[in-house]
């Protein structure tokens, strides 16, 4: 009797591994969080350099403002110290060959009260000048500013003039120490007080 072979069943793709087996080297399955991760660190790097960048650009902007405002009150203070100095040398420069010229020369460099006192006198002044044939040199030794702002300055000025009269033809040299108030008007400083100071 002859022998029937049954039909052998062979499974297919055998030799190729399966994903649901184990020990297969079949490549595992990226997941999604790795995928974003790359991107998720470039946009963390990207929002760090911004924000770096704008906190630079602000102190940038803060640093030129500083500076800006450090040289405005330099130079205010160079120009209060400069028109201190003027007024003072001009109040005790004072010669009864140009009398007139040089009481408004003082009177220019003044403001306020103090500017409306001494012309009030400046006409007596004068007189004095002419009958003692006064000449009267004087110069700043040392200024120092004491307070300033926008609108108000305190001076200290160390102050000595020669004073020749008929008195004392070859000269007397005299010292004073002056405060010296100014005031802004119209973009100029001008002399508001002067005090005689020990």
């Amino acid at each position: 009797m002859a022998g029937t072979s049954a039909p052998v069943e062979v499974e297919p793709h055998l030799d190729q591994p399966s994903p649901d087996r184990p020990g297969d080297d079949a490549p595992a399955a990226t997941p999604d969080s790795e995928e974003r991760a790359p991107t998720r660190g470039f946009l963390i790097g990207l929002a760090t350099t911004a924000v770096i960048a704008i906190a630079a650009l602000v102190v940038g902007g803060l640093s030129w403002t500083n500076l800006r405002t450090e040289q405005a009150a330099q130079s205010r203070d160079e120009q209060v110290l400069e028109t201190a100095r003027q007024v003072v040398v001009n109040l005790v420069t004072l010669r009864h060959q140009s009398v007139d010229e040089d009481i408004q020369r003082v009177a220019d460099g003044t403001t306020g009260p103090f500017r409306d006192q001494f012309t009030s006198v400046s006409g007596s002044f004068g007189d004095v000048l002419n009958q003692g044939q006064v000449e009267s040199t004087g110069e700043v030794k040392e200024a120092g500013l004491v307070e300033a702002d926008d609108d108000h300055a305190v001076v200290l000025a160390a102050v000595t003039s020669t004073v020749k009269n008929t008195e004392a033809p070859d000269g007397e040299i005299r010292v004073y120490r002056m405060k010296v108030s100014l005031d802004s008007a119209d973009g100029n400083w001008l002399v508001s007080d002067v005090e005689f100071v020990a």
